[in-house]
């Protein structure tokens, strides 16, 4: 005991030194709650919540508890004495059957210039209602980032002006939108966005999904379960450098603008219906052609591939990779892709399947003769098909360097597999064969 008090008031003075405004910062990332109770550690932290910027009310307690705990009586003690503007507030809440203090802590944060605004709110399954966003939210012209989580909450028809002229960021997850209008004057009403997430939304009440915004650098579409969207979708981003689709293909593209293009990971989830599937996957290849690095995963991006309409050449396209190689198909990409520098192939293998389908090309495409200088083999397990791929590749490549194989097989396998590999032709003098 006698050693370890110096080191106590030690730590302590180290921690009380820190400046104000750092300390401000540090304890800006606890819930509101806890931000009081740190106040109480000494004479120079009382008020130190005063002059916190950010504002983080996380309320982790059952609704029926929240009165006894004075949940709103915390918080409006803070936000009463606190001064200066916000720049950060996060509330997470699940809002009950009785009135709500929401609204009211929403409209605090827009009165203090709030920079950045996200709200996680939820409500029980069994109540069906409209959540409007308090007025201002959707004009408000500091926001720079607004992240809306809301679970079993609705996005009803926007009435009126929305104006975001300083937003970069949307981040919009769990919502359920409910017509047209509202989703396409949102999206470009934003004049300086750089980056919108949908995630999980339910978009199954709308007949066009429209993203128009000539800012827009980032665009992520993400829903986790499969559903056949049977909407219009525009996508008109010409300033867009990355795009992520997850489980998301609708029946129709009318149009899609991606001129600037430069990274795209798809992923389209099992295959439901190929008719379904066919004109969509083969539209939306069509719109990413410029691409110039490609993640395709799941079992559609065969479908991507061997869809009904033409397929573009990709000449921009110098890396490729491809996750569950247990699909045909994967090698007629290969004849659209003449300037593919980098193909990685992550074989991922799910319990229902035994072995991988690694079928070469009948016919040595283009790109393996004059450009493709690296293939890399994640999760190796040296099954014949991924075996004779690879000797495939060795003996075709002309301009291959590096061929790098991460081995999953079996610990007696591997040195039979290693010497087959490095005894195989090849045709690049350069190449070299890396097992890892």
């Amino acid at each position: 005991m006698a050693t370890s008090c110096p080191l106590e008031y030690s730590e302590r003075d180290r921690l009380s030194n820190l400046p104000d405004d750092l300390l401000c910062r540090i304890i800006s990332y606890l819930p509101l709650r806890e931000t009081i109770r740190a106040s109480i550690l000494s004479r120079r932290w009382k008020n130190l919540f005063t002059s916190m910027s950010r504002l983080n009310i996380d309320d982790k307690l059952e609704p029926a508890k929240r009165c006894r705990y004075g949940l709103k009586q915390v918080v409006d003690r803070v936000l009463f004495a606190r001064q200066g503007d916000v720049e950060k507030f996060h509330l997470k809440f699940a809002i009950g059957m009785g009135p709500s203090p929401v609204d009211g802590w929403i409209q605090y944060a827009l009165w203090h210039n709030v920079r950045e605004l996200e709200l996680e709110l939820q409500l029980p399954f069994s109540m069906e209602i409209f959540y409007v966003l308090p007025d201002g939210v959707l004009t408000c012209k500091t926001l720079v980032t607004l992240k809306l989580q809301a679970r079993y909450l609705v996005f009803p028809k926007i009435p009126g002006k929305i104006c975001l002229p300083g937003l970069k960021i949307l981040y919009l997850e769990l919502i359920e939108f409910t017509d047209d209008d509202s989703v396409q004057r949102l999206f470009s009403s934003c004049s300086r966005l750089e980056e919108l997430v949908v995630q999980n939304c339910k978009l199954k009440n709308i007949s066009k999904f429209e993203v128009s915004n000539p800012t827009l650098k980032r665009l992520t579409i993400s829903y986790p379960e499969v559903y056949e969207y049977k909407h219009e979708v525009v996508i008109n981003a010409p300033s867009l450098v990355y795009f992520k689709c997850y489980h998301f293909v609708a029946r129709y593209y009318s149009y899609i603008d991606l001129q600037s293009l430069v990274g795209a990971y798809i992923n389209c989830g099992p295959v439901l219906n190929s008719e379904f599937y066919d004109s969509g996957t083969a539209d939306l290849i069509r719109g990413i052609s410029r691409v110039q690095s490609l993640h395709l995963s799941g079992p559609l991006s065969v479908v991507l591939l061997l869809g009904r309409g033409p397929i573009p050449v990709l000449k921009n396209l110098t890396y490729l990779k491809i996750n569950r190689c247990y699909h045909e198909g994967w090698e007629r990409l290969l004849d659209y892709a003449p300037f593919l520098e980098t193909l990685v192939f992550a074989l991922e293998v799910l319990p229902d399947f035994t072995e991988s389908i690694m079928n070469p090309p009948k016919d040595v495409p283009p790109c393996l003769l004059s450009h493709i200088k690296a293939i890399e083999f994640l999760s190796f397990r040296g099954l014949e098909s991924e075996v004779e791929a690879a000797k495939y590749f060795l003996k075709h490549a002309q301009v291959l360097e590096n061929l790098i194989i991460q081995m999953i097989a079996e610990q007696k396998w591997q040195l039979k597999i290693t010497e087959e590999l490095l005894e195989s032709p090849r045709a690049s003098k350069k190449c070299q064969v890396v097992i890892v």
